[in-house]
């Protein structure tokens, strides 16, 4: 069993977090990378095996559906309860299921087929409010119930799993570290995320009006009538839109502060964790998981009153910038990708032995 490949099993290959954890595990531990469905993707996939397994849109009813818990991000996220059940019987051998949804093809491959299987949670629903997240929450305990690993992405994560009983072992998701970082930066002030309501971009909006440089925000909108009414009502923030790998690792290497809000996201946002490998001070805010990552490398704010006011502390003071980038860089090089599939593997490798 140690010489057989563990499948990094992915539901949709996408923007997004998810989808970058799942892509450089792939690439990282010589894994075959399994999807269900592409739904179209920026990131590098060279030297990875992408298994795609079903072709097609999804069906109405899906979409219909996932609305319920996140229409604000478009049909491209919706959850294909048809293709989740059909994988049961088609993935084989060692499996890494990210996030709950995807463990479902692992809970239901259990049980008809006996297999064991580890699951990634990104976002737990256990402390989610609202009588909406019964079924998700009965449907996420039953699946954790029958996993034989759960790994997670924040010791946040990790507490509220621990409260309804499970135990979990934190890994947090990599980067790429610089083998050197630029310290000489422009004013600009960068944001990165794949943008929907459900960000709250109006408070980028509202930080660009009151700091002493420019406000970037970098990535894709999953609605255009959310883009278009930011963009009516902000005009002063740029935006990029989608964007290269290698235009947005060129934001990475000139701006001078990374900031990224979160609203009870657990994880800890791929974009911060990028930005320190470029050696960025990193702001956040109580509602982020990258919380756990700032040290002397930035700051964790209440509200985005106290966010301008760090901003321009580090945009006006070069020493503090510089000395927050070699810090952010620093930190980073303890999170890289290597150093994420090497730990991912010793614990997937305690119970695939």
């Amino acid at each position: 069993m140690k010489d057989e490949k563990i499948n990094i099993v992915l539901r949709i290959l996408w923007k997004g977090g998810v989808t970058r954890v799942a892509v450089e595990e792939a690439r990282n531990m010589k894994s075959t990378l399994i999807v269900y469905r592409h739904a179209g993707t920026q990131y590098d996939l060279s030297n990875i095996d992408v298994k795609v397994l079903f072709d097609g849109k999804s069906k109405w009813i899906f979409k219909v559906l996932t609305s319920i818990y996140a229409g604000q991000r478009g049909d491209e996220a919706t959850v294909d309860l048809d293709r989740i059940i059909k994988a049961s019987d088609i993935i084989k051998g060692p499996a890494l299921f990210h996030d709950q949804f995807a463990g479902l093809t692992g809970y239901l491959r259990k049980i008809k087929h006996g297999e064991d299987y580890a699951i990634y949670i990104h976002e737990t629903s256990f402390d989610n409010k609202g009588i909406k997240w019964a079924l998700p929450k009965f449907m996420e305990k039953k699946i954790l119930e029958k996993s034989k690993l759960i790994i997670t992405n924040s010791k946040w994560n990790k507490e509220i799993l621990a409260s309804k009983g499970f135990s979990a072992e934190v890994v947090y998701p990599g980067c790429y570290p610089r083998e050197r970082i630029n310290l000489e930066r422009e004013k600009i002030v960068l944001a990165v995320s794949v943008w929907d309501s459900g960000r709250r971009p109006e408070i980028y909006g509202e930080i660009s009006k009151k700091i002493k440089g420019k406000l970037v925000m970098a990535g894709y909108w999953t609605r255009q009538d959310t883009l278009n009414e930011f963009m009516s009502k902000y005009k002063e923030v740029i935006i990029t839109g989608p964007i290269s790998e290698s235009k947005l690792q060129e934001l990475y290497d000139k701006a001078s502060v990374l900031i990224r809000f979160g609203f009870n996201e657990k994880g800890p946002g791929m974009g911060v964790l990028e930005a320190m490998g470029a050696g960025m001070p990193v702001i956040v805010n109580e509602g982020l998981g990258s919380k756990e990552l700032i040290k002397d490398n930035g700051y964790v704010v209440r509200d985005w009153d106290e966010a301008v006011d760090r901003i321009n502390e580090i945009l006006e003071d070069e020493s503090l910038r510089k000395k927050m980038s070699i810090n952010s860089w620093e930190i980073a090089k303890s999170l890289s990708w290597t150093n994420h599939a090497r730990k991912l593997y010793e614990l997937l490798m305690k119970i695939y032995e």
